[in-house]
């Protein structure tokens, strides 16, 4: 049995990227023997041989693992990062774009269906944005579609939020046909090759990672990072280096901004950036604005550069300087961040990074 648990357990990883160890061994081996009795295949040598060579059987057995328990508004921390990051800073965008989400792994649903009623709470309209939630459980998502729950799952919603959002009838509690409207499911692979649509504004994975090696996780970013636009938000969970034991765990609101676009050396970013008087006269605008305080107005100034001139990294550290006045010093770090991933050798962004990275030792210790 152990012997098979090794096996396994390599075989998942090697062919799936999966972490096994985010499933529970009597998980697992329940699922195995689900698959047992569903092929036909008696012994369990026999039926890892056949789980070798087929990814469709590696891909029944993943679906046929229990499903763990998962409810709404799990996780409020990082749903509260996106609604401020939305309101701040989509919200004072010009453009009449609707927004676009990726919710990955929507499991069940629950986490896409909190994302939407976040929204919606913060003022959206239903034609202001649309959410993709992407997994590749086809039974999870059956249960998605279906937009009913338990009471359990509603553990953390609060009763005014039930009132409007959800109806209880006999099978448990049906989402109402606002929210299950503002949400598509798709099967999806992250690892495989049929990757969802591209041009999100922001890719939501909170729980993501604990599925997967570090070798799969870099694979992941990188093709979550290639779906996003410009200057999108991307929030994940904790990841593992590669590196031997060491072990990166950022918190909640360690959101890592990416901007997609073409590779140039840092010198053609500052060209491309700043490629026009007007761009100039904007950034001018901008920074007297921040100076005398009047941080919507500049915000809106930066984030119009930034749709002009995706590689921005002036325009980067202004937010990022605006962040940190309105207190909202994680954030700052990572506009900061982003404005040195653009341009590492800026002098203003190392020292602001500097500053945020003080103020976040002490919590850390």
């Amino acid at each position: 049995m152990k012997s098979l648990d090794l096996d396994l357990g390599r075989l998942l990883r090697r062919t799936m990227g999966l972490n096994h160890d985010a499933v529970s061994q009597s998980d697992l081996l329940s699922a195995v023997r689900e698959r047992m009795e569903t092929t036909g295949i008696a012994s369990r040598t026999a039926y890892l041989g056949h789980l070798k060579g087929s990814r469709r059987e590696r891909q029944s057995l993943v679906e046929s693992v229990r499903l763990p328990h998962t409810g709404f508004f799990s996780n409020p921390e990082p749903m509260a990062a996106l609604k401020r990051w939305v309101t701040t800073h989509w919200l004072a965008r010009p453009s009449k774009r609707a927004l676009r989400l990726l919710s990955v792994p929507c499991a069940t649903g629950e986490e896409p269906y909190s994302l939407a009623i976040t929204l919606l709470e913060a003022g959206l309209q239903p034609t202001q944005f649309h959410i993709d939630a992407a997994d590749i459980n086809d039974r999870a998502l059956r249960i998605a579609a279906a937009g009913v729950y338990p009471a359990s799952a509603l553990d953390e919603v609060s009763e005014s939020v039930r009132e409007r959002y959800f109806v209880q009838e006999l099978g448990g509690h049906r989402l109402a046909p606002t929210v299950r409207t503002q949400v598509t499911f798709l099967k999806v692979d992250l690892l495989g090759s049929n990757p969802p649509g591209h041009n999100y504004d922001i890719i939501y994975g909170h729980s993501l990672m604990i599925y997967f090696v570090p070798a799969a996780q870099d694979r992941i970013v990188m093709r979550l990072e290639r779906l996003l636009r410009p200057a999108g938000l991307l929030i994940t969970g904790p990841r593992r280096t590669r590196g031997r034991g060491d072990v990166v765990v950022p918190a909640w609101n360690e959101e890592l901004f990416r901007a997609r676009s073409a590779p140039a050396t840092p010198a053609q970013r500052r060209e491309e950036a700043l490629e026009s008087s007007t761009g100039v006269a904007k950034l001018r605008e901008a920074k007297s604005l921040v100076d005398a305080r009047q941080l919507n107005r500049a915000a809106s100034i930066c984030i119009g550069v930034l749709q002009e001139h995706h590689a921005c990294a002036q325009a980067v550290c202004l937010l990022g300087q605006i962040a940190q006045l309105e207190g909202r010093h994680a954030e700052a770090r990572e506009y900061f961040r982003r404005a040195l991933y653009l341009q590492p050798r800026m002098k203003l962004a190392l020292e602001r990074l500097r500053e945020c990275d003080k103020l976040a030792a002490p919590a850390s210790r």
